[in-house]
Order: C-alpha cells, then structure tokens, then sequence
C-alpha cells in the first residue's frame, strides 16, 4: 500500500510541476549538429559531444520543490575540443522547437568563438552581443528565435515569484531577452540565475591547472542494455580503497545517497554493476575514479587530468615529431615507439570460413590485374614467335628457336596495411563478433587475396599508452613471406590501449619510404579518430594526426583510411581530404570491402 500511495504522489507531483516535457523530447543529432556547426562557420577540427546536466542550485517554485524537479541543466559550451552540447533537449512543449534549440546553439557557438576579443568576462554582456551578431549575420534565423525566446519567457519563473534579492537578476535576464544588447551588467545575487538554455554556459567545466587538455579514461564499451548517451563528464582522481570491501557488499545505487566519495569497491559480482553504474553516475556531478579498481563494462567520456606519472620520461627505441597544436610547431624526438617482438605462434592454415570470399576476390583481382607483357624473340617463353622465324629464314640466316614470352606484369607498387588495435576495437561488431574480429578477418583476406596476386605488402598494428608507449607490432614486414606463421601472427592480435594516429602513421611513412617503388599506398584501417591518456585526445589529436597525413602526402606516398566508425562521417573530411577515405558502415562487410578498396585504389 505505501508503495502505491508514493507512486501515485510522485506521478501527481510529476504532473504538477514536470521536469520538462518528456513526450516533446528531441535526443542529440550529433551529425546533423556538426554540419549545422561548420556551416554557421564553426571550427571544422572540434567534433560534437553530448554534455552531461549538472546541478544548477538555481531558486525554484513550490511546486518544482515539492516535485524534485528542475535541480538539474545541461547548457551549452565550447572548448578546444569540442562543441558540448545537451544530451537530449526537453525544454519546451514542442519537439519542433526543442530541434530548433541546437540549430540555434550551433550558430551562437560558431559566432561566440569568432568574438574571443570582445571577451571582458561578462557573461550577459557576451551573451547579448554574440545573440545579436548571429541574427546580423543570418537574418533567417530571426523567426527561429523569437519561437524559443517567447517559449522560453513562458516557462522562466516571473519575477514576482522570486526572493527579492533574484528579482532584479531575473528582470535583467528578461529584458535581455527581449532586446539583446540593451542591459549592461546583471545585477548582484546570493543565488545563480535560472539557467538560460538559449545562451551558452556562463561558467563551463575548467580543465584542472597544470594541465593543457583531458583525456578519458580508458573503459571498455558499454553492453546494449548499458545508457546509449555519449556524454561528458566532470572527474577527478582519488586513492583506491586501503583494504577490502569488509562486511557488506555496496550496490551502485548505493552511490545515490553518499554526499561525497566513499572508498568502496565495486565488485565485480555485482550482477546490475553497468546499469546500476550507468543510473547513478547521470545523478552525480562529479566522478571520483580510483586505480587499481577492476573495470566495469561502462565506457564513460570523462573531464580528466592526466596521471601525474602520465609524462614520465622513458626510452624508445625510435624517437618521432609530433605537432603541437598549443605552441604551432612540430616538436622533434616527442614520441617513442617501441617495437613488440613477433611472437613464435605454430603455422595456421587459412580459416576455411573465409574460402568462399576468397575465391570471389581472386576472380575480381584477376579481372582488375594489369595487362601482360609479351616479349618477343625470348630463349624460351610460352609459344615459337612465328614472325621472327619468317624474317631469319627471309634474310639467309640461320634458323633459331625464338618464343613469345607472354608474363603478367607486376605492379610496380607496395602497399602498407596499418591497422589500429586499440580498446575501441573490442565493441560489438554484430550480434556474435567484436570489431577486432572483423579485423582480423579483413587483414586475412586481404593479406591472402595480395599474396596470391604476387603484390608486395606488408601489415603493421599499432596502440598507445601516452608519448612515450607507443606499440608497434610487425605483423609481416616487405620482405617476409605470407606463410602459416604471418596468418598466425594476424589471428593473434587483440584489443590494446588507445589510438595515438600521428605515431601511427610517421612510423608507417618511415617503413614504406624506404620502398623503392614508383607507387607506395599506406592504408590505415581505424575509426579515425584520435585518443590518448594524455593531452592527445580532441584538438591536438587531431591536429597532429592531420599533419601526420600531410607529411605520408608530401613524402609521396598515397595514404587512404578505411573506418568502421559510423560516426567517422564528421570529422575525416577534415583529417584526411573528401577523397582519401573510405566508411564502412556495416562492419561485418569490412573483410570483402577492404580488398575491394584496395583494388579500386590501384587502378586510379
């Protein structure tokens, strides 16, 4: 009976003040949102992230009290890495409005990064002046924004219903509203402001000092039951626990109730560990994240610091360059590359479950084969060259045996496959395989479809842990055969760390160089998107990765990146080029994709 009485109460309290309107909710369109970015004239290197909702501490109505509603706000903001943006929009009654909400906030990021000089730390003041240059410079928008400011009036507390001390701030906000740029400074509260979504965020998530950007930590990726919302979070580290978890074992919706950390472990016995996890961490503001800790099955997108010992110095074997996308300089011997020692495995036969597309790419390779070469008058060769016969025996010499020499003509080309082993390899591909399985079948099937057509190639892998542990496997270099061992070597590779792409691809510019052919194809096989668990995940990741690629470019090599990731879409126009990638949308289709790319590639 108590039961029911609280549900029916929360459902009444629910329905006299909701905490948005669930039925109009509108989930974050993140390609759509990057297009409408880069087109208002955003930075086409930041990509487009979900931002967590945090607590607002804003004053509220009785009724929002009494319901427990409106605690919490997602507003906007942008950084060096990306446009945060709110996972999911419920503002407003309409599911049209609540869209035209992004499309308004991609065009006031846009515009605010353009306004960086007008930046006197007003948040107001900068609000009112980016508001009016984005309607200056798309007039079209005008009627789009006085839907969301006259919704957004409605929906705002009024003044009369404010403590004294809020009532000025909240005039100050209206009037700013109504006509952006006539109020110049907004009045002193003990109290924040209710949240105005239709601006960005007046105080955004700062990185902590010391550090120049964040990196998340690593995770593996979450179950289909697990949240399907890609946001950020607000973290920091902490010591692991001291001893065991003692008498009692802590359930993740225990995390609901503690007021700051508590040094317990989760187990991982727990039979609701991700969801419960996954449930409590959108009802935290802050994540405290231990080491030593066995990991859940929840990937989370945190706000981090790197590790103090994360720059420590160590010594590689090979030193590279890489760009510094904060000094604008390429800085030498910055990365070490350590070379993993080809494991001694037993000889594996080729899988007979890739039989049938291996004898379907052999007939596509041979009709895509280059021409052959006949040379006549050969010491031997596949048929007498009758034409030569003839003009001895016209001219009184001697007669000789000549033959017709019909060979195939081998490119003169060499292909380097490189192909990205990091953790975000080990999602789910399909129902049964992991995208790394995927891999190692495509790497398979394209390693036997080039062997067999006599092209000279070699397969690399690579992962990262920081700078200065960057992994390099050989899995067959130029002038090893593909035999038994090679195959083995492919089939045993696995997930490793993260994807420092620059190292990558200088490492594989450096052993395809060296190649004497007239042709040199780096394939890079990745979700293109680079990561690190120090500064190199975001803008300086990709900047250094986009020069990587300029450099394999300049060298005179032909790189092409072939990617599984379906969100790939956004940001490798600008990594690569419109024309020097390829996406797989279905990763089960990548082992027969990725030959066939290959022989489309060389036929250009």
């Amino acid at each position: 009976m108590e039961e029911r009485v609280g549900l029916w109460l929360h459902g009444l309290l629910q329905r006299i003040a909701p905490d948005g309107f669930a039925e109009a909710a509108v989930p974050l369109p993140e390609r759509a949102a990057a297009l409408w970015f880069r087109a208002f004239g955003g930075d086409p290197a930041l990509a487009v992230q979900g931002a967590a909702a945090r607590a607002s501490g804003h004053h509220r109505g009785w009724r929002q009290r009494l319901a427990g509603s409106g605690t919490r706000a997602a507003p906007a903001w942008c950084d060096a890495r990306a446009l945060r943006l709110p996972a999911r929009v419920a503002r407003y009654p309409s599911a049209a409005l609540n869209r035209d909400l992004y499309i308004w906030l991609c065009a006031l990021a846009a515009i605010d990064a353009q306004l960086a000089d007008a930046d006197d730390g007003d948040w107001l003041r900068r609000s009112q002046l980016a508001t009016r240059a984005v309607l200056a410079a798309y007039p079209a928008l005008r009627a789009r924004w006085l839907r969301l400011r006259d919704a957004e009036l409605v929906l705002r507390l009024p003044p009369a219903a404010l403590p004294p001390a809020q009532r000025a701030r909240e005039q100050a906000i209206r009037e700013a509203l109504l006509a952006p740029g006539s109020v110049a400074a907004l009045p002193m509260a003990p109290r924040p402001a209710e949240p105005v979504l239709l601006w960005l965020h007046p105080d955004p998530p700062r990185i902590a000092a010391g550090s120049t950007d964040v990196a998340p930590q690593a995770a593996r990726p979450a179950p289909a039951a697990a949240a399907a919302e890609r946001l950020r979070r607000a973290a920091r580290r902490v010591q692991p626990p001291p001893r065991g978890p003692g008498l009692f074992q802590p359930r993740a919706e225990a995390i609901l109730s503690l007021a700051d950390h508590a040094p317990l472990a989760l187990q991982p016995d727990q039979d609701d560990s991700a969801a419960g996890a996954a449930e409590a961490a959108d009802d935290l503001d802050s994540l405290a994240l231990a080491g030593g800790a066995q990991a859940a099955a929840l990937r989370m997108e945190l706000d981090l610091a790197p590790a103090a010992d994360d720059d420590a110095a160590a010594a590689g074997p090979v030193l590279l360059p890489e760009w510094d996308h904060h000094r604008h300089q390429l800085r030498e011997a910055r990365c070490s590359v350590h070379s993993v020692p080809q494991p001694q495995l037993p000889p594996l036969p080729f899988p007979p479950r890739l039989q049938a597309a291996r004898r379907r790419l052999r007939a596509q390779f041979a009709q895509a084969a280059p021409p052959s070469a006949r040379r006549r008058a050969q010491p031997d060769g596949d048929e007498i060259d009758l034409d030569r016969v003839v003009q001895q025996r016209a001219a009184g010499d001697a007669p000789q045996r000549l033959y017709l020499d019909r060979r195939a003509r081998r490119r003169d080309l060499s292909c380097l496959l490189l192909a990205d082993l990091s953790l975000s390899t080990e999602a789910a591909a399909d129902g049964a395989r992991r995208i790394i399985d995927v891999i190692r079948d495509g790497v398979l099937l394209f390693a036997q479809t080039l062997a067999e057509a006599d092209e000279r190639f070699a397969l690399y892998g690579f992962s990262s842990r920081g700078r200065h542990d960057v992994q390099w496997h050989a899995l067959k270099r130029f002038e090893q055969r593909y035999d038994g061992a090679a195959r083995a070597r492919v089939a045993a590779i696995e997930p490793g760390h993260y994807t420092r792409l620059g190292a990558g691809l200088r490492m594989a510019t450096r052993a395809l160089r060296a190649e004497g052919s007239r042709e040199r194809v780096l394939l890079l096989l990745s979700d293109g998107k680079p990561n690190d668990r120090d500064v190199y995940e975001g803008r300086y990741g990709i900047e250094d990765t986009r020069q990587a690629f300029l450099e394999a470019r300049r060298a005179g090599l032909r790189p092409f990146c072939i990617t599984v990731d379906r969100q790939a879409g956004d940001y490798l126009p600008y990594l690569f080029g419109r024309h020097h990638f390829a996406l797989v949308r279905d990763a089960a289709e990548l082992p027969l994709r990725l030959s066939v790319l290959y022989a489309q590639l060389v036929r250009r």
